[in-house]
């Protein structure tokens, strides 16, 4: 074998050894934030009545999110701006951030203490299509315009501010 192939095969030892490092080091990497529970959920909600006490003793939004767990959307709007904001604390003495499952064939306890399936709740509310965020007040009234599905992820973020400074005045 001459020293150009020799050259060559060794080159191509050192990049195939690169490659398998550059993903040993991904997938610790992803074990290590798994590890180290970075994962967030969004809050589902459970009991309307109690997220109405904490919105009318605070002067909160409540920000709905209605979502369905193959909903690609809804995954995308979580991931992108739904959790950041739940993190961050500029929006802790503005919104109350929650999400209903439309895949749940479960129960929520509403605004006025009934217990209601989560299908007719979003019936109620005219939700059909997911991701739907509704900006609601204490009794549970729409108090900005809803946004149904994500589109323009350069802006959906202003859209979701400019809703939520909407619901703030209307408190």
């Amino acid at each position: 074998m001459g020293p150009g192939k020799a050259d060559a095969m060794s080159g191509r030892r050192a990049l195939h050894r690169a490659a398998i490092a550059l993903n040993l080091l991904f997938w610790l990497m992803l074990a290590g934030s798994a590890a180290g529970n970075d994962v967030v959920a969004m809050q589902q909600v459970t009991d309307l009545r109690e997220e109405a006490d904490l919105s009318r003793t605070h002067k909160l939004v409540i920000v709905l999110e209605f979502s369905s767990e193959d909903c690609v959307y809804c995954h995308k709007l979580e991931t992108l701006f739904l959790l950041p904001m739940q993190r961050n604390a500029d929006y802790d003495d503005k919104i109350l951030l929650r999400s209903i499952s439309l895949d749940d064939f479960n129960s929520v306890i509403d605004f006025d203490g009934r217990s209601i399936a989560t299908s007719e709740f979003a019936t109620r509310y005219a939700v059909s299509l997911t991701p739907t965020l509704l900006f609601l007040d204490a009794d549970g009234n729409e108090i900005s315009e809803r946004l149904v599905g994500i589109w323009s992820e350069d802006f959906y973020g202003g859209f979701i501010d400019n809703r939520i400074d909407e619901a703030l005045q209307r408190l």
